[in-house]
């Protein structure tokens, strides 16, 4: 039997297919890897950025309802800064308002705006403090009904009103219709003559027949200063009280259902003083009002609400504080007329 050469040129010439096959094999690979790290490189970065806290995740702020074992609701998802799209609303508001102290409308204003469909927002004298007064009274109604979403009979619950002699409820300069001693009243018709007319009476007996722990909680959950007993030490800004308007908008404390009903409810405010008057008539919009008095200090008027311009949400909140609740009303009234005409120009 002949020996075999391997080196022979009819055996290495029949081997050239199967060696640039196995060389270009090789190639693939070098190629795959470098591709695998350069992707590597490019993308895991940005995830580590903002699972450590990078510059995305510090543009915003999220709060979450506590109380669970498992699961950590979102409440709101809030852009920390300001939107320059609204610098010329915020440069014309903060010369209104110097106008108004100027003329001894007001001795201090502010105003937190937003809009829905992006999140833009921004805010004129953004960190004064004021007392929230009647604005309280969407708290309340939001507590009463995320008990009514567990058992809707709590709206049909008959309450009878005897105020015992010791309880004084302090009237309102804007007064309106109030509940009458000696009747009966279900649960909805209080919360009605709490929002649409600001009743004191109703609010005070819906507040005692009800749990403060649950109100207190509404505001932990929200990352808001806790109600405390003394009425002239609890404050807030503009803009931490927006955030009640905000949850009924977004549905986000309330099913969708119920912040419908609330929304319906603050679509009925009988004050018409501020927002009323500043924006066109008809304008489609659910608000409360709230004044502050107390012996010795300038009386505060805010209002709050979401208003719509051809179908677009909008969210703004005026808190002033003065010398003479008319003329505090003006302002607010001025306030709501100039960010109309900026965000809907003739």
């Amino acid at each position: 039997m002949p020996s075999r050469n391997f080196n022979s040129p009819e055996q290495h010439n029949s081997r050239k297919p199967y060696l640039i096959i196995f060389l270009l094999g090789c190639l693939s690979m070098l190629l795959l890897l470098y591709g695998k790290r350069a992707w590597s490189a490019q993308y895991a970065k940005p995830a580590l950025a903002v699972k450590n806290g990078g510059k995305d995740a510090q543009d915003y702020t999220i709060n979450r309802v506590g109380g669970f074992n498992n699961t950590r609701p979102i409440l709101s998802i809030d852009q920390l800064r300001e939107s320059p799209a609204f610098s010329p609303i915020k440069d014309d508001l903060t010369l209104l308002i110097d106008s108004l102290k100027q003329a001894g409308i007001v001795s201090q204003a502010s105003v937190y705006f937003r809009e829905f469909e992006h999140g833009a927002w921004m805010g004129v004298n953004q960190e004064v403090q004021y007392h929230p007064a009647s604005l309280m009274k969407v708290a309340l109604l939001m507590c009463y009904l995320k008990i009514a979403e567990s058992d809707p009979s709590i709206l049909k619950k008959q309450i009878l009103f005897n105020i015992p002699d010791s309880v004084h409820i302090n009237p309102q300069f804007y007064a309106g219709p109030t509940i009458q001693k000696g009747k009966r009243y279900s649960i909805h018709e209080l919360l009605y003559y709490m929002i649409a007319y600001s009743d004191n009476a109703a609010t005070w007996l819906l507040a005692s027949h009800f749990d403060n722990n649950r109100l207190k909680k509404l505001f932990a959950d929200f990352g808001l200063p806790v109600p405390v007993e003394d009425d002239l030490r609890f404050v807030m800004t503009a803009g931490e009280y927006s955030v009640f308007f905000k949850a009924i908008y977004n549905s986000a404390l309330l099913s969708p259902e119920f912040s419908e009903y609330a929304a319906d409810l603050l679509s009925n405010c009988s004050f018409q003083e501020g927002f009323g008057k500043g924006f066109p008539k008809n304008t489609k919009m659910y608000h409360k009002f709230g004044e502050w008095r107390s012996a010795g200090h300038a009386f505060e008027l805010h209002e709050s609400g979401v208003f719509f311009i051809n179908d677009q949400p909008y969210l703004l909140t005026v808190m002033t504080r003065g010398n003479n609740t008319p003329q505090l009303a003006q302002a607010i009234s001025a306030i709501a007329e100039k960010v109309y005409r900026k965000i809907a120009p003739p």
